[in-house]
């Protein structure tokens, strides 16, 4: 998702003339259903329309509002399908989608930032009249993963013998279990959070592929805001430890060369979440933030209350 501040907004002055027409079409196709339920033409328009729009937003590097005109393409196509209850809540849900993103672009095209997190509501409710599951914060914070890692994150010069790596990596994952499950049951949590560090470091200094240096990079910074108090401790932080352990699992049984065809990267975006959100900052965490410009994508509450009204003004 680009959540750049120096998103380049002249591509979207180009196409919003043609969006707001896309738009105005979607709208007209779906009142035109309400009226005629039995014409199914006229929803499959609408379908389309909207379509047509996400691919324009996808173009632009808008994937936020992308994920909103995907969704109201998901209901329209649920409607048609009978698997969306019909009825006025489910038309206005819709409704509420279709004229309230070109508020939305119309604030971007001003020069405002893009802050896709006030759009949350709006997708959980078309998500939820699919009767899909609701979508959390995390799902509208994707960083750029590919940036080049800094020297913090430098490891083997050149590939390890995969027998020697998956050895070492066995007793390394021993180590991360038993410091791991003592965190857990708050048995010496700053030891163990030193052990589960010096794990994690050990890993990616024997690791040669960006993909998995990466991943131990970043989790072992997770560790260090956590033992620091920057990061607070909640049961979701603890089940993505348990992650880290599975991939560390998968080095053991596939080897290094596996990071690079499968990298862990929804398991490494949620990681950068809670490292986007850590305060007081550590030198660490600073480092991170600064590679990945992770404080462009964390609205501070000004931005985030002028991205809240062009989603409560004439169109709502």
């Amino acid at each position: 998702m680009s959540q750049r501040d120096d998103l380049d907004f002249t591509t979207l002055n180009w196409v919003k003339q043609e969006l707001d027409e896309t738009l105005k079409q979607a709208r007209q196709a779906l009142e035109a259903y309400v009226d005629d339920p039995a014409d199914s033409s006229l929803m499959r328009f609408c379908a389309t329309y909207l379509h047509q729009v996400q691919g324009t937003l996808r173009m632009v590097e808008l994937y936020g509002a992308a994920q909103v005109s995907e969704e109201m393409e998901r209901l329209a196509q649920a409607i048609l399908d009978g698997k969306a209850k019909s009825g006025e809540d489910t038309y206005t849900v819709l409704m509420r989608g279709i004229v309230q993103l070109p508020d939305y672009l119309e604030r971007l095209q001003g020069g405002h930032k893009d802050i896709p997190i006030v759009l949350l509501p709006l997708l959980n409710d078309l998500r939820s009249a699919r009767g899909e599951g609701l979508l959390s914060e995390t799902a509208l914070f994707s960083p750029n993963l590919y940036v080049d890692l800094p020297a913090q994150a430098a490891g083997a010069a050149s590939p390890l013998p995969e027998g020697e790596l998956k050895t070492q990596a066995a007793r390394l994952r021993g180590a991360f279990q038993t410091s791991l499950v003592r965190w857990f049951r708050d048995d010496e949590p700053e030891a163990m959070l030193a052990r589960l560090f010096a794990v994690l470091e050990r890993l990616r200094s024997l690791c040669h592929v960006t993909e998995a240096r990466r991943l131990w990079w970043i989790a072992s910074v997770v560790v260090d805001g956590i033992k620091h108090g920057a990061i607070e401790v909640n049961l979701t932080v603890k089940l993505l430890f348990g992650k880290v352990d599975r991939e560390i699992k998968h080095l053991v049984d596939s080897g290094e060369p596996s990071f690079r065809a499968a990298p862990a990267n929804d398991l490494v975006k949620n990681l950068l979440y809670y490292i986007a959100h850590a305060a007081p900052d550590t030198a660490r965490t600073r480092l991170v933030k600064a590679t990945y410009g992770l404080s462009t994508l964390i609205p501070d509450a000004a931005e985030l209350e002028h991205a809240k009204g062009s989603l409560a003004g004439r169109n709502r």
